[in-house]
């Protein structure tokens, strides 16, 4: 690695000239801004470069390699072909399991989705004929009208069935306590 001063810089045209400081070789070397685009900064006259040159064809000294010493470099990304398409592949690979396990979620939901609406709602005929297993030995108490006071939804069933004047049906569908009890029971 070589160092040299910048001592000439065209901004508009983007090259300038090092004179090279530790070379045995005197000549001044070219440097375009394409070799200091990693680079924080433009190039200013009296900066310190650090650099490689190679001799052109034409025996002129160009800088191939360099950075401006004490300037920070920034990353750049250069993206190289086969690695874009093996980064493509590993990205495609990436969302593979991902939509994977949505696909096997939504087929799962759609499955519980189609047992539910394919259930036919209760009418009063349905639980007529349901079979009735109480849990415990119910019997109509005065006062108790409303889901709120059930206990279950086997009460709410003896209660709509067998008590006078239960306000548990809101819908009038032969139904009790739909939305606290008996919600799960179809």
């Amino acid at each position: 690695m070589e160092q040299g001063k910048l001592v000439r810089w065209n901004e508009e045209k983007g090259f300038g000239f090092i004179k090279p400081t530790t070379s045995a070789n005197k000549k001044d070397v070219f440097i375009h801004i394409s070799i200091l685009k990693h680079m924080a900064r433009k190039p200013v006259v009296g900066d310190q470069i650090n650099y490689f040159s190679e001799t052109q064809s034409d025996g002129k000294l160009k800088a191939v390699k360099a950075n401006i010493e004490g300037v920070a470099v920034v990353a750049t990304h250069q993206p190289n072909r086969s690695r874009s398409r093996r980064g493509n592949r590993k990205s495609s690979s990436g969302l593979l399991i991902p939509t994977l396990v949505i696909l096997i979620l939504g087929i799962f939901g759609f499955q519980k989705y189609k047992q539910v609406t394919a259930t036919p709602m209760p009418t009063d005929k349905n639980i007529e004929q349901m079979p009735f297993k109480p849990v415990q030995n119910f019997r109509c108490e005065a006062g108790k009208t409303h889901c709120s006071h059930m206990r279950s939804c086997e009460e709410a069933i003896f209660y709509i069935k067998n008590c006078p004047d239960t306000k548990m049906d809101g819908d009038n569908d032969g139904v009790p306590c739909e939305k606290q009890w008996c919600n799960s029971w179809w």
